[in-house]
């Protein structure tokens, strides 16, 4: 057991990030890079300004010993942030004496902070750490809102006040991940496209204040944390399944512990789709990923995924996509 005491890394949440926590780190860095190799670990970040008050940064990292990244209480001139955790590994955050754990594999899969917020991230040593980062302004994230509906508009401003701290968490559903690995993909140290990274960043930006609008305006339930972790392993298995026939609704509910109505409807309100568009969409998005990878044809993806008419595969990701899977082959 690793009883060495954690390196505390503390930071205010603003564009002068890598000059706040290099030196912390001992790393080296400039403007878009911060690299170090020591006896803290092994990490690289990777940050890019898109437009004024619109940042994104990878984070990839591997500690040798416990580290806290200790986000101080700033001032609402600072960055909000969306994040998402893509590693296997959770990370635990503490905010006054709440807990959350974090990552692609809760509950908690994506989620948003205001910079004057005091939150403590917990990362323990040997594992690998990916997440990835967007920060917006206050200012940005008004215009932003400023664009959407008009009856949207009030309980959205509600949402982002610069007078009080702000953590929000939703699950990470297929869109959220859809969006989260694209941007993953693109953003690196190469030729970047910045036009591509900005509309997926404000993409998820608008889905997930979409979500807040949806749970803070519908009835909604308040579910039981043990609920929570029931329908995380039929989440799970339906992730980890996307070969398999889709279980019936009754057998998922019952190794949920729950009646079919119980089930269906907190997993819809806590995933934001239906059990069998859930289902669904995981078989979709990982035949995109495999088109994309260019290492299958579309045939041998749609027999991948039990599909044995071709024309049925093709209807299923054209309405989940709105495009044919050959556009992916041949592009």
């Amino acid at each position: 057991m690793n009883t060495q005491k954690p390196l505390q890394v503390s930071y205010k949440n603003d564009e002068y990030w890598f000059p706040q926590i290099g030196p912390q780190l001992d790393a080296t860095f400039d403007e878009h890079r911060l690299v170090f190799d020591n006896t803290i670990g092994k990490g690289e970040f990777y940050r890019i300004v898109i437009e004024p008050g619109l940042h994104l940064l990878k984070a990839e990292a591997t500690f040798r010993r416990p580290v806290t990244f200790i986000q101080q209480s700033g001032s609402g001139t600072g960055f909000y942030v969306l994040a998402s955790n893509l590693s296997d590994q959770l990370i635990k955050a503490m905010t006054g004496e709440r807990e959350y754990k974090l990552g692609y594999g809760s509950e908690n899969g994506i989620y948003f902070s205001s910079p004057l917020l005091a939150i403590s991230y917990i990362f323990k040593p040997t594992y690998h750490y990916h997440i990835i980062f967007i920060g917006l302004s206050h200012e940005r994230i008004c215009n932003f809102i400023n664009r959407q509906p008009e009856t949207q508009q009030p309980l959205l401003q509600s949402i982002i006040s610069n007078k009080k701290p702000i953590y929000h968490v939703e699950c990470l559903d297929m869109q959220f991940m859809a969006i989260v690995k694209d941007i993953d993909k693109h953003l690196h140290d190469g030729r970047l496209n910045n036009l591509l990274l900005h509309s997926r960043a404000l993409e998820l930006c608008h889905h997930l204040l979409l979500r807040v609008e949806q749970r803070r305006s519908g009835p909604g339930r308040k579910v039981h944390p043990d609920d929570i972790s029931r329908l995380e392993e039929i989440r799970r298995a339906l992730l980890d399944g996307y070969q398999d026939a889709c279980p019936p609704i009754e057998e998922a509910a019952r190794k949920a512990a729950m009646s079919p109505t119980k089930f269906k409807t907190l997993f819809k309100q806590i995933y934001g789709h239906t059990y069998y568009q859930f289902y669904k969409n995981v078989r979709m998005h990982k035949a995109r990923e495999l088109l994309e990878q260019q290492r299958m044809n579309v045939s041998e993806v749609g027999y991948l995924l039990g599909y044995n008419n071709l024309g049925k595969f093709t209807k299923a990701f054209k309405t989940v996509f709105s495009v044919a899977p050959s556009a992916l082959v041949n592009s």
